[in-house]
């Protein structure tokens, strides 16, 4: 029997974050049913719950020292967690783990990362002062992979992948259609998923920017507009300021929704239009036809990897472009649909390697 110490934002109901968790969990089993594992988790109760796994608070500093001893390797499960765009503290948190690591000389494995941006000059020097003595590091696209590179990571080399998430695979849209009946959604027209989240004023408001787009695309094709929050609380706050700037009528789904319940809500949907990083990653995954709005380089880096480029950034916000992107998508849908199936045909087995990476670091059964 091995264990796994994983650590990332888990427990803060971000569904992007727990998708990659699942994922991780789910491709390592796969391969060594015998692995336990531990998270670090922001609310370890949910994380039990939801994974079935141990979990531990990321407060809790002598429970993770002592999770850190029992360990056999110590992973950073995903995502953007290096990174200092608000402030330093989360950069240095999880810098702070692996050096803890070290301490108790257990391997860690940066898997599927996407770091940055980091900009501070602590971080910058701290990066590759810690990074570099890790056992491995996958980036979960190739931007990541030099951003690395860029910020002095040298050893070991990184392993380009893609995201944890995606060994999902496809969700079930029967079980999305039944959520969004409950929401009162009217299934019989077409569904338009939209993800936002909140993101600070540039020169010209998002808000009625993109209810314009989205208005333009309702009246056209007569679909209904549901909006996903993949971060509760902050999401639905985002998306009912959106929505008041609107004509149309819309739904804001609101309510204790799992990552799988978001998931299966986009495979239904006829289009997603999204902001959040894995409201994208779901619907490419389920070959739901998507408009991509970048917020942050690494939308725009998976809209890369499978085809696509973002219709318009946080930045500067054409309605008339996202709206047109949109219904292109939705008149192209079975082919894009095939695409982007096309496209996770490729990418699957990429995020399956860092499973088999991790699992090359574990002792013998």
């Amino acid at each position: 029997m091995a264990e796994i110490l994983i650590a990332g934002y888990y427990g803060f109901h971000n569904a992007g974050d727990e998708a990659m968790l699942a994922g991780l969990r789910r491709a390592i089993r796969e391969l060594r049913p015998d692995v336990t594992f531990t998270a670090i988790s922001g609310t370890a109760s949910q994380t039990r719950r939801l994974h079935g796994i141990g979990a531990v608070s990321r407060s809790d500093i002598r429970g993770i020292w002592e999770a850190i001893g029992r360990a056999d390797l110590v992973m950073f499960g995903g995502g953007s967690l290096l990174q200092d765009v608000t402030s330093s503290r989360s950069l240095i948190y999880y810098l702070g783990l692996a050096t803890m690591a070290r301490l108790r000389r257990k391997p860690v494995m940066f898997c599927a990362q996407g770091i940055g941006p980091v900009t501070r000059p602590l971080g910058r020097a701290l990066v590759p002062l810690i990074v570099n003595r890790a056992a491995l590091i996958t980036a979960r696209d190739a931007e990541a992979a030099e951003t690395f590179r860029r910020l002095g990571v040298t050893r070991p080399p990184v392993t380009v992948t893609a995201d944890a998430a995606l060994v999902l695979g496809p969700a079930d849209p029967a079980a999305g259609e039944a959520l969004l009946r409950g929401a009162g959604v009217d299934v019989s027209r077409p569904v338009i998923g939209v993800s936002v989240r909140p993101w600070k004023p540039g020169r010209e408001p998002l808000e009625p920017r993109l209810a314009e787009a989205l208005d333009r695309l309702a009246g056209e094709t007569g679909a209904q507009v549901v909006f996903i929050p993949m971060q509760q609380v902050k999401d639905v706050e985002a998306s009912r300021a959106v929505v008041a700037c609107m004509r149309a009528p819309a739904v804001v789904l609101n309510g204790p929704y799992t990552y799988e319940d978001l998931r299966a809500v986009i495979a239904r949907c006829d289009l997603l239009i999204g902001m959040r990083y894995h409201s994208l990653v779901f619907a490419a995954m389920s070959g739901v036809p998507l408009v991509g709005i970048s917020y942050d380089p690494k939308n725009d880096a998976f809209l890369r990897q499978i085809g696509h480029e973002a219709a318009g950034s946080t930045g500067g916000l054409n309605p008339a472009a996202v709206a047109a992107a949109g219904r292109r998508a939705l008149a192209d849908a079975e082919k894009v649909r095939a695409d982007l199936l096309r496209q996770m045909d490729r990418l699957i087995p990429l995020a399956r390697l860092n499973a088999e990476l991790a699992v090359g670091l574990l002792p013998d059964r």
